[in-house]
């Protein structure tokens, strides 16, 4: 969920907000991150067999609750509409200039709702699948050595802490994903066990991330990457591969960002479609997949272009810390007050004994 449409462009955000010293500011943003994984996974582990419809409720009242899971869902699509028009602006620059902006958001939102409608099991496979992909492109950062130069970073430290800060703040829309744990972390196995893995996950993420960072930072200087737009798919270009091996390596690496991309989108329609079906109390959340998709569509149009494309990112990341660092540790707090109760814990257990016992 995490890796996706945000890591193409964030050694621009970096270098444009901070200079050398956006390197800085990106482990400040995976600081934040790490402090939010842990603030979802400790109230996911209050509640292991419930999502955040079902104990939002509990904790807030059922008006307030109502309420609460309908913003929720309003944020997921959200992200998804965000993430799906940065797909599109990015694939009609790079591959597909004479194609309609429309045309890129239909079929990537036609596909995603394919498999989301399937279940949370065929997205894993599929992810199980993807997380391979991604570090294919780790395979030819050595290639980067002839033209990478150390010297790009320096002077560090020059930046003050305001600037740090505002950095971050951009750093972040590229490290969304855990809230998705609030609704989908109810459906592990053995959610006592959720906060290793999750800060794994982190760790993981942001070390992928900082490894094209420091290669867009060292091959193409810091001025050159914040006058970039899209600094990895330009850094690719001029990868020096020994006799002409894969000249179009940039088709490559945007291939295994679209499936980077695809699943980002998949995760997100899946989280929002079974958590209003868990809100209105409804077995699955599949009949809600298709109106979702319409629903992204029309709101990943609402930016006029890439000025809003970018205030609309912000506001996204403004919701998501209001989320993060208001709203989850306000339910962790009324948590200790009120007893967890677990209404669904043992039919949901005795579905998992009996699916294990059938696998």
């Amino acid at each position: 969920m995490i890796l996706g449409i945000g890591t193409i462009g964030l050694p621009s955000v970096l270098a444009r907000t901070a200079g050398p010293d956006g390197i800085v500011a990106f482990w400040m943003a995976v600081a934040i991150t790490l402090a939010g994984t842990i603030l979802v996974i400790l109230l996911v582990q209050r509640f292991p067999n419930q999502g955040l419809a079902d104990y939002s409720n509990y904790l807030l009242g059922s008006i307030l609750g109502f309420v609460f899971n309908l913003v929720f869902g309003l944020f997921m699509l959200t992200v998804v509409s965000g993430v799906t028009r940065g797909y599109a602006e990015i694939t009609k620059f790079f591959l597909l200039p004479r194609t309609p902006l429309e045309a890129i958001i239909i079929s990537m939102l036609f596909s995603a709702s394919l498999l989301a409608r399937n279940g949370l099991e065929p997205i894993a496979r599929a992810c199980q699948i993807l997380f391979y992909v991604f570090f294919v492109p780790v395979l030819v950062t050595p290639t980067f050595i002839a033209i990478f130069d150390i010297g790009e970073f320096l002077p560090l430290f020059q930046a003050d802490l305001a600037t740090i800060f505002k950095s971050a703040f951009h750093s972040l829309y590229s490290l969304l994903g855990i809230e998705v744990m609030l609704v989908i972390g109810s459906h592990a196995e053995n959610p006592k066990r959720l906060m290793r893995p999750a800060v794994t996950a982190i760790g993981i993420v942001a070390g992928f991330t900082f490894v094209f960072i420091v290669l867009a930072f060292g091959s193409l200087s810091v001025p050159q990457t914040a006058k970039l737009t899209d600094p990895i798919f330009e850094m690719i270009k001029y990868v020096p591969l020994p006799f002409s091996i894969l000249e179009r390596i940039d088709i490559f690496f945007n291939a295994v960002w679209t499936a980077s991309t695809y699943s980002t989108i998949v995760i997100g329609l899946y989280t929002a479609s079974h958590h209003l079906a868990e809100t209105f109390k409804l077995n699955s959340g599949k009949g809600f997949v298709f109106p979702l998709v319409v629903a992204v569509y029309f709101m990943s149009l609402l930016p006029k272009n890439e000025m809003e494309v970018s205030i609309y990112n912000n506001w996204l990341v403004v919701a998501w810390l209001v989320l993060i660092f208001v709203f989850v540790p306000l339910l962790l707090v009324i948590s200790l007050f009120r007893k967890p109760q677990d209404p669904g814990g043992q039919r949901r257990s005795s579905k998992q004994k009996q699916k294990k016992a059938n696998s």
